[in-house]
């Protein structure tokens, strides 16, 4: 029997659930800078938008580190070096623009959004070659959109 029919077609709910927590951080940072605009010289919006980029960057590093483990378990020798290469990219994409944050902290956040917002374009890429479950791009296209946006929020708000 095709292993393909026996894996869930539906997002299981402990991914899902666990997936909608890891938004909470980014949610949490754009509240606290949008709250802040009453009280500007307050340190706080500043310190929770940089630690807000920096969980961003690390959830697409860790996105990096899923594709490496895609690859480097089911694909062929072949195909390994071009998966292998485009699973490293997302980790040295964000420790570039944490270090564009330190002096250009709007230009960074909205950068680190926008490559967000591609992720799902390499998803899509081991959906269709069937690396991954069915459910996949249904649980990764609204998590990086929202990711994203999120993400370009901070970088709207870092003014």
């Amino acid at each position: 029997m095709n292993g393909e029919k026996e894996r869930p077609r539906r997002v299981p709910l402990p991914v899902m659930l666990l997936s909608a927590a890891g938004l909470l951080p980014p949610v949490m940072a754009l509240f606290v800078r949008l709250a802040a605009g009453a009280r500007p010289e307050s340190p706080l919006p500043g310190t929770i938008g940089a630690l807000g980029l920096i969980y961003s960057a690390l959830i697409l590093s860790f996105l990096g580190g899923i594709w490496w483990g895609v690859a480097v378990a089911r694909v062929t020798r072949a195909e390994l070096p071009p998966l292998v290469g485009i699973a490293v990219v997302p980790t040295v994409v964000a420790l570039v623009l944490i270090g564009l944050s330190l002096g250009r902290p709007m230009l960074a956040a909205i950068l680190l959004g926008l490559v967000i917002l591609a992720t799902p374009l390499v998803d899509r890429h081991l959906r269709a070659k069937r690396l991954v479950p069915p459910w996949w791009m249904r649980l990764r296209v609204p998590m990086s959109v929202l990711l994203g946006l999120l993400t370009i929020g901070l970088g709207l708000t870092a003014g």
